[in-house]
């Protein structure tokens, strides 16, 4: 009977593999990757950065204003003709978004830590960037229009 011997061992890589798994979909172990970054992933980089600057002074803004919560909910129901308490809600969504914006941010840098090639999943750049570049652009439309 002949024995074989396996030609390599690998070794599991728990931590790695949910690294890249959880920050780029990337689960096997072919798909990682110790090549350079590429420019287009270090500009996502740059923007998941400015993303989460966006997100800690939008959170903490609406942190502080808690004392003039009630003056929004009037104006609001002014504008809307009925009360809701609207801070609530946009402060817990905001908290999400943080968190959210947080951890990506984290395997990032731990990406850039262990050498890996950063590879941030589509979903992550459409989820965290998508609201931002809404917000812009009705900002825009609004400052742009004729005001009559």
């Amino acid at each position: 009977m002949v024995r074989h011997q396996p030609l390599q061992y690998y070794e599991p890589q728990l931590c790695l593999s949910c690294l890249t798994g959880i920050y780029g979909c990337r689960w096997k172990r072919y798909q990682r990757s110790h090549d350079d970054t590429t420019p287009w992933e270090r500009l996502w980089f740059l923007l998941l950065t400015f993303t989460f600057g966006l997100t800690l002074t939008w959170l903490y803004f609406w942190w502080e204003v808690h004392n003039d919560y009630d003056e929004f909910n009037w104006y609001l129901y002014n504008r809307m003709g009925y009360w809701s308490d609207w801070p609530v809600p946009i402060l817990v969504t905001t908290a999400a978004a943080f968190a959210y914006i947080a951890g990506l941010l984290v395997l990032a840098l731990c990406h850039i830590a262990v050498g890996q090639q950063m590879n941030l999943h589509w979903l992550h750049k459409v989820g965290t960037h998508y609201p931002y570049f809404t917000a812009l652009e009705k900002s825009q439309e609004r400052m742009w229009k004729d005001p009559q």
